[in-house]
């Protein structure tokens, strides 16, 4: 006679076989992209949906599950250097474009917000006027100008996918010296984005202000990684598993402010299902972030 707790595992493994696991991080910066890391973290029979909040990999996250043509014009990079930069051109004819891209610090043989321009961002924009929509990943950029240079651009309706909530106000203050900014070159950046006379908001310092500009010609800002989630039906992917990884290249306070895994992580738990959190590695305030997770792992301590 078959004891009763065996019984009982036998028969919810006939009704409840074990189900996949969804893995959704976004960019380990600097050592995998979106794709990469979900295959790094990824076991045989698992769904992968990588994300991205605006920042790096927001092209390929959209073309992983929407599909769509890569195409590219030339533009700017931050020191006047053009070169062709892509473009995602999806099936239904909106275009994506991913700021990063164009303007962003990688590949960048030197870092300097005061000199360095998103001319470049403006000029991809100007020839698309013309799309029906635009998707407009908004994050990683090397400069802190908002967009003083750009060309006159009539903005067709777009969806600007911020990676940070914060107003134009504290853009500089937060993160120009992540940019290269030396301390004395933080009051000229102050001003010089004031002087602007860009609106302020949620997400309008996000790209060195370039949130605001996008706002004052006309665009939505959303935050990237709910928005994104939602664009590639996170809830629907989620369904069918038993539990979600996610993660990114560090977990610290700034983690909670959000940031990508944290949003993954809350939509998870809201569905009663286990969240995972994978981390290149720890920083200051990662304990309040960890809360989060019901699982927290890291490559180097």
């Amino acid at each position: 006679m078959i004891p009763k707790l065996t019984r009982i595992l036998v028969q919810k493994t006939i009704c409840n076989p074990i189900l996949n696991t969804l893995v959704s991080p976004t960019a380990f910066k600097g050592t995998m992209s979106p794709m990469e890391a979900a295959r790094f973290l990824s076991r045989e029979g698992d769904i992968l949906l990588p994300l991205s909040d605006g920042g790096d990999g927001f092209l390929e996250c959209i073309r992983h599950k929407l599909g769509g043509m890569v195409e590219h014009l030339e533009a700017a990079d931050p020191y006047g250097q053009t070169r062709l930069v892509p473009f995602l051109k999806l099936p239904n004819g909106d275009v994506a474009i991913e700021s990063a891209k164009v303007i962003g610090m990688a590949g960048l043989e030197r870092l300097d917000p005061i000199s360095a321009s998103s001319r470049g961002l403006g000029e991809l924009l100007a020839q698309l006027q013309n799309v029906p929509r635009l998707l407009i990943g908004l994050g990683g950029s090397a400069t802190v100008d908002g967009g003083m240079d750009w060309p006159p651009i009539a903005l067709p309706p777009a969806t600007v996918f911020c990676d940070v909530r914060t107003d134009i106000y504290d853009a500089v203050r937060l993160f120009a010296p992540q940019k290269g900014a030396l301390p004395e070159h933080l009051p000229i950046l102050q001003k010089r984005l004031m002087s602007l006379g860009l609106p302020l908001g949620p997400h309008t310092g996000a790209a060195g202000g370039l949130g605001a500009k996008l706002k004052q010609l006309g665009g939505d800002l959303v935050e990237g990684g709910s928005a994104m989630m939602e664009l590639l039906g996170f809830d629907e992917a989620c369904a069918p598993c038993s539990a979600v990884i996610t993660g990114e290249g560090m977990l610290d306070a700034s983690t909670l402010e959000g940031k990508l895994p944290i949003a993954v992580a809350k939509r998870t738990r809201s569905f009663g299902k286990t969240v995972m959190g994978h981390f290149g590695c720890k920083g200051e305030g990662w304990r309040e972030a960890a809360r989060y997770f019901d699982e927290v792992r890291f490559e180097r301590e």
